[in-house]
């Protein structure tokens, strides 16, 4: 089941266990504090096995002080900011539905995420969602 914006702790504490380093912890309690982030928490059995923030706004880039390359951007942007599925639930499709969640919550949004080259799971994620190739 898929809680929104609750479990803010467990969010941090599936960070601090399964961070693989791609990004830093200011930028996990960025995504925890900073307005604009929604969390989205999939649990089961009063266990929390994932997460996936999402920041609903378009100036994104702008933010984290990165080129913006989009021409004519909509105000319908949202980025996918994290997703990380505790170490003992991967392989079970958590993250896959917390994407489909998402790709559902946020229909009318041009989505985009920003994936470090070297994070092989969420790059075959998202290519399987997406279907890109």
């Amino acid at each position: 089941m898929i809680f929104e914006n609750e479990y803010l702790d467990d969010i941090r504490r599936i960070w601090k266990e399964n961070n693989s380093g791609y990004i830093s912890d200011e930028s996990n309690e960025k995504a925890i504090n900073d307005d604009g982030m929604n969390q989205f928490v999939w649990r089961e059995n009063g266990k929390t096995m994932a997460y996936a923030i999402v920041y609903g706004r378009k100036d994104f880039l702008e933010k984290e002080s990165f080129p913006n390359k989009v021409k004519n951007m909509s105000d319908n942007t949202a980025y996918i900011w994290e997703i990380v599925t505790d170490k003992m639930y991967t392989g079970k499709g958590i993250a896959n539905k917390l994407m489909q969640y998402i790709i559902n919550k946020f229909e009318n949004y041009d989505l985009y995420s920003c994936i470090d080259l070297r994070n092989i799971p969420s790059l075959k994620l998202h290519e399987k969602i997406t279907n890109f190739k």
